[in-house]
């Protein structure tokens, strides 16, 4: 009884535990099943709530559709034509930089090249922000779709639409550019067929030295004329003399186009620059046989800031202005620059003093300048007019062209030459067309010292009894000394180092100085004697 009760125990066990089995596989199922329930009805309540939010957002659009508002851009179908795909793309450009959304209506091609393109708008946005959004991202546009210019944005009076404006190309072609500005040739062609007394004004950086140097360049090429006049026969011999103060401590023009003729690199001897002047005026007026075999031409480079500097800028003023009314004619010209317009800027110079000099406006902006300044008084209202206009073309033209240009050199600059007839616009030479004979100019100046210090100024310039300088290679010739930058090279002066001021120099056999201190070589001309 025991053997079959425990027998029967176990098999009452083994049921047990194989209900327990059961009863736990069918518990997992019921769970698995539960949570894949449970995930299919989340899923199904995700799918819900993004139908219900598609629809709220469907409704506030078409809401803001009934308001008149736009959601995204509305291109317009204009087949192939490229100006109806630039209208696309413009919508387009702006909705992605901006979420500006516009409606393409329409474009129109005018006569003068201007393409006007019509876009309506959402009307909850005012118009006034839409064309000031529009505007400051023009250049940025025009440079994304390879457009020349967006020349106006602006909404129609007679209607809700915002016209955007753009260009292609320039207003003006390069055959009609002709009829309006003149060829740097011609421009050369000009400044050496014309008294030699200009006055660059431009703003800085824009080219005035490398202007005046193209500029004598070409007038020792072309040679200078009796009188300082525009006929005349030419003069044999021409000198240049240049002063700029800030030669010696600027760091700017480290490579100084007109550093050849530099003898006044410093405040205080450009200062000096007008006593010498002076002085050689007067020995011309005493001369006039030399004053006809050598013509001079001053270059005042930073006028207005080395008349400023003078202990008594409206007496330096003053002096100066005697120069060039008494010494026009004892061939002795002159080319001066500065910044300003306003002559009256120049201390001790009037509006009226203007006339002592040709003036040379460099550059569109300061030209515009001097129109609104000095304009009426040289041109009628009408020729004012003209000009102002061909002055916007001409910018975008010089705009153009200026973006091919990879060499500064190169660029096209414009500049007004205030004839006493009237005003003429020229394109200025490139600026490396600068090219002097450097021989030949200091020929030039050992000719000019030799006839003033040998006394033979009224009878071998006169009989031609003056000749080229030769010699060879054994023999040595004595020249009066060279002058400097510092001014002439004087009994009591010494050479100072222009990098450290020392006077510790030591001349070596390639007419080069070095400077025991900074170890500096410096070439003779930029030496200052003190």
């Amino acid at each position: 009884m025991f053997r079959r009760l425990q027998s029967w125990g176990e098999k009452v066990a083994h049921g047990h535990q194989s209900k327990a089995e059961i009863i736990k596989s069918l518990a997992s199922s019921y769970n698995e099943n539960l949570d894949e329930v449970g995930e299919a009805i989340a899923s199904e309540r995700q799918n819900y709530l993004l139908q219900i939010e598609l629809l709220n957002e469907r409704i506030g659009q078409l809401q803001q559709q009934l308001q008149g508002d736009l959601i995204e851009p509305v291109y317009g179908d204009f087949g192939f034509d490229i100006n109806g795909k630039i209208a696309n793309e413009i919508a387009r450009t702006l909705f992605s930089d901006l979420r500006l959304a516009l409606s393409v209506k329409g474009f129109q091609v005018k006569p003068d090249g201007v393409v006007d393109v019509g876009y309506g708008y959402s009307r909850s946005v005012h118009p006034k922000a839409i064309v000031e959004a529009i505007s400051k991202h023009s250049e940025t546009l025009a440079k994304k779709l390879g457009l020349f210019k967006i020349t106006s944005v602006r909404k129609l009076e007679i209607t809700d639409c915002i016209l955007v404006c753009y260009r292609m190309e320039p207003a003006i072609k390069a055959d009609e550019i002709k009829l309006m500005v003149g060829t740097p040739d011609e421009f050369i062609n000009y400044v050496t067929s014309h008294p030699i007394r200009y006055r660059l004004i431009a703003d800085p950086g824009v080219g005035k030295t490398p202007t005046t140097a193209v500029m004598i360049s070409e007038i020792l090429k072309a040679g200078c004329t009796r009188g300082n006049t525009g006929k005349g026969e030419k003069v044999p011999h021409t000198l240049v003399t240049v002063s700029y103060p800030g030669a010696v401590g600027s760091l700017k023009d480290s490579n100084y186009p007109l550093e050849h003729f530099l003898k006044y690199g410093d405040t205080t001897a450009a200062i000096k620059s007008f006593d010498d002047c002076l002085d050689d005026g007067n020995f011309r007026v005493k001369n006039p046989t030399f004053a006809a075999k050598f013509f001079q031409i001053w270059a005042w480079d930073e006028l207005d800031n080395t008349l400023n500097s003078c202990s008594e800028p409206y007496a330096a003023g003053e002096n100066l202005k005697k120069i060039l009314k008494q010494f026009g004619h004892n061939n002795i010209g002159w080319i001066v620059s500065g910044q300003s317009v306003m002559t009256k800027q120049i201390p001790g110079f009037t509006n009226d003093d203007r006339s002592l000099f040709t003036e040379i406006i460099i550059g569109i902006p300061k030209i515009r300048h001097y129109l609104n300044t000095y304009g009426k008084g040289k041109n009628s209202e009408s020729n004012l007019a003209k000009l102002t206009r061909n002055l916007d073309a001409i910018e975008e033209y010089i705009d153009q062209k200026n973006g091919l240009v990879t060499d500064d050199a190169r660029l096209l600059r414009v500049a007004l030459v205030v004839d006493s007839r009237s005003p003429k616009l020229y394109f200025l030479p490139n600026l490396d067309r600068v090219s002097f004979n450097y021989q030949e100019t200091e020929e030039t100046k050992r000719l000019a010292r030799l006839a003033k210090s040998s006394g033979t100024i009224g009878n071998e310039l006169e009989t031609g009894g003056l000749k080229p300088y030769t010699a060879s290679n054994s023999q040595m010739v004595s020249l009066p000394p060279k002058t400097t930058i510092g001014g002439s090279h004087q009994s009591g002066t010494s050479p100072h180092c222009p990098h450290c001021g020392s006077a510790n120099l030591k001349l070596q056999n390639d007419d080069r100085y070095r400077c025991l201190g900074c170890k500096k070589r410096t070439v003779s001309n930029k030496i200052i004697w003190k």
